[in-house]
């Protein structure tokens, strides 16, 4: 709660940097409430009102409409905008309809974000705030509310959530009862500038995928408002920027939150910082082989079957929504952290494949400890900082066979899993599970530790491997003593039969 108090003051004062301050704003409504009173008056001097259940920024007043005149209403959209001041947008109108082109633009851009994840996808409509007493700015009408103006510097956008929806938490756009679905507006910017660049690889190239972009990230986190507001911030987050991929796979920009993913792979996909946005690789991941689009909505249709206030239970949805598809979070997570080593888009990969694999800018995640392992020189690995939800990865190097046995050194063995991931030359991969594997590395190009903490209740492991000699595959008593040719009666038409015998060494 203090980094997002002190993220949200900076921004709204001009002085942070945030790309999205929807997980920040969240924590602020949602347990501003408990904050101290030093920190509640800071807030309240950028214009958050406490007492209500929802800690935000207006009542009578929003202070995201201050000083927009106008507006624009499109499909489940009212854009409040001026052509004048600080908030100015550009006052070109090409084709005369009295709207700029820019708000034009952007409508258009939401129209398109809302087909996709409300008709294609079969997200529900995020709650109206048209029940609010006329003491209370909605708006002014029952429509989703986007504000486009000057907002914080390096802020793509944000969503506010607000009330509970219809004063009970209820989100009448579902067939089900919510507890905790919220309703919210959305802050956009006035322009783009400096926001995309023509010669990036990855993000935006124009202004008008800098908008594409943010629309499609912060209309999901509307959406997700509407199910389950008390949700974790770490799937928020990681879904959102996932669904920018779905709708604008071109422009790439998830793809720049990975470098610094893959560079810390033992950080817990839960993780209280930007690592947030690169665990969209998860739901990715889920996405390509568990079910689509389906499967990470049925996530936040069964994000309401707990109440998230009490307890983190986003692993509990994720679980849930994988049954369908034969899986659950850890089997997902297991193969996750497989296919981020493997990290290629190759047929031969199968499950453990990413169709973007070559266009990804990491080579694979990055590697705890490299251990050269010849016969009679027993080794070992020990870590201490393994989060939950997360892995690390030990490079073995050996032209011997070796036994790799893996111990929990605090909590129970099937808290962690192992994983030995063998690359061969020919594109091609073996993968041996479990706490015990013999390894034989015969024809190999790389071997592979993988680690992974698979339990949901515990935060941190300790644990060692132990590296030790072990056998090839195939050994000598495999291998018969003699073989026997006899005559191939009774084949009266094809008296004599040759074929080849290769003998392993």
């Amino acid at each position: 709660m203090d980094q997002s108090v002190e993220i949200v003051i900076q921004a709204f004062s001009g002085n942070k940097q945030v790309r999205c301050l929807t997980p920040y704003l969240k924590d602020i409504a949602l347990y501003g409430n408990q904050l101290t009173e030093e920190q509640k008056s800071r807030l309240r001097n950028i214009g958050f009102q406490f007492g209500q259940p929802i800690v935000h920024r207006a009542m009578n007043d929003r202070p995201e409409s201050e000083g927009l005149d106008q507006t624009h209403d499109n499909g489940y959209f009212r854009f409040h905008y001026t052509t004048s001041g600080t908030h100015a947008v550009a006052g070109t109108d090409a084709d005369g309809n009295n709207v700029p082109d820019y708000i034009d633009q952007m409508a258009d851009v939401f129209v398109h974000v809302a087909a996709v994840q409300l008709d294609s996808f079969g997200y529900a409509e995020p709650p109206s705030d048209g029940w609010l007493p006329v003491t209370n700015d909605n708006g002014g009408s029952g429509l989703y509310d986007i504000y486009v103006r000057n907002i914080a510097s390096n802020t793509f956008g944000y969503a506010q959530s607000e009330y509970f929806a219809n004063n009970t938490g209820n989100n009448e756009h579902t067939t089900v009862t919510e507890e905790n679905a919220l309703t919210s507006l959305m802050a956009m910017r006035n322009n783009y500038t400096g926001f995309y660049s023509p010669n990036n690889q990855y993000g935006a190239t124009s202004e008008l995928e800098a908008i594409q972009l943010t629309a499609a990230h912060e209309y999901q986190h509307a959406i997700q408002f509407g199910y389950d507001g008390y949700e974790k911030a770490w799937l928020f987050e990681a879904t959102a920027t996932e669904m920018e991929e779905q709708i604008y796979d071109g422009i790439n920009d998830c793809h720049t939150w990975l470098p610094s993913w893959f560079a810390e792979p033992h950080k817990s996909l839960d993780h209280h910082s930007e690592h947030w946005y690169g665990s969209f690789i998860f739901p990715q991941y889920i996405f390509e082989h568990f079910g689509g689009y389906l499967t990470l909505r049925r996530i936040w249709q069964n994000s309401v079957l707990n109440d998230s206030y009490y307890g983190d239970f986003s692993h509990q949805a994720i679980s849930l929504a994988l049954t369908n598809e034969g899986s659950s979070f850890s089997d997902a997570l297991n193969k996750m952290v497989i296919a981020n080593r493997i990290l290629s888009s190759s047929n031969n990969a199968g499950v453990f494949s990413y169709e973007e694999a070559d266009i990804l800018p990491v080579n694979g995640p990055a590697t705890y400890q490299t251990i050269t392992y010849n016969s009679g020189t027993d080794q070992s690995v020990t870590s201490t900082n393994l989060n939950r939800f997360a892995s690390q990865y030990t490079r073995v190097n050996t032209s011997d066979p070796v036994l790799v046995n893996l111990t929990n050194n605090s909590g129970l063995a099937e808290d962690l899993n192992m994983h030995a991931i063998i690359s061969y030359s020919n594109n091609s991969w073996t993968i041996y599970s479990g706490n015990s594997i013999n390894v034989d590395p015969t024809g190999s190009s790389t071997i592979y530790l993988a680690v992974v903490s698979q339990d949901t209740s515990a935060d941190n492991w300790d644990y060692q491997i132990d590296i030790t000699d072990g056998e090839l595959a195939v050994d000598n008593e495999a291998v018969p003593d003699l073989i026997s040719i006899s005559n191939n009666y009774p084949n009266p038409f094809n008296p004599s039969t040759s074929f080849d015998i290769q003998i392993p060494f």
